[in-house]
């Protein structure tokens, strides 16, 4: 009877065990960010984080009006939020995706070319969205909607704007699809 008893405490002490260890995921530069991992952000970072998304839709406006000359002062507004984000941000996923929007938005405010501005925008995009997927009550907070286009580019953007893609070279005609994804 004892021996029954060790038995089924052991085994159940097994079947336990991955519940009672803690695993963490982190997501750092160079390390494939895992859908699992939960983006969070502490409040006093959140103001910061408010800052990089209206200075991100800012950017995206002149994008989509071809206004390259104020993107480069706009990044720099991006900058200074992403660069406080940072600081306040303990160390795990919240600062790493604070970091990823500070060095996106580093390369718009260098970049030359139309196609360095939409790769460095989709840089600070793809920063943003693992928050968002997981936190999509944050898209309606912040009144912002996902969009894609059919050649595969993905954006944020104002939920009540027009939808228009950022990554257009013919302004005069959009992408031939534009998915939504509004939650």
């Amino acid at each position: 009877m004892l021996n029954y008893h060790y038995l089924r405490n052991a085994i159940l002490f097994l079947l336990f065990l991955p519940f009672i260890i803690p695993v963490s995921v982190s997501a750092h530069e160079g390390h494939d960010h895992n859908n699992e991992t939960v983006i969070t952000i502490a409040k006093r970072t959140y103001i910061h984080f408010q800052s990089v998304l209206l200075g991100y839709q800012y950017i995206y406006s002149y994008m989509v009006k071809g206004g390259a000359n104020e993107i480069s002062g706009l990044a720099q507004n991006v900058i200074d939020a992403a660069t406080l984000g940072t600081q306040t941000e303990p160390d795990g996923p919240g600062q790493h995706m604070m970091q990823h929007i500070l060095e996106g938005a580093e390369l718009l405010k260098n970049a030359k070319n139309v196609s360095e501005r939409q790769e460095a925008f989709a840089t600070i995009s793809n920063a943003l969205f693992p928050f968002f997927k997981q936190w999509p009550n944050q898209l309606m907070r912040s009144r912002l909607k996902i969009c894609r286009c059919k050649s595969g580019h993905q954006w944020l953007q104002p939920d009540n704007c027009p939808t228009a893609c950022p990554y257009s070279l013919n302004k005069s005609s959009n992408c031939l699809t534009i998915e939504e994804t509004i939650y």
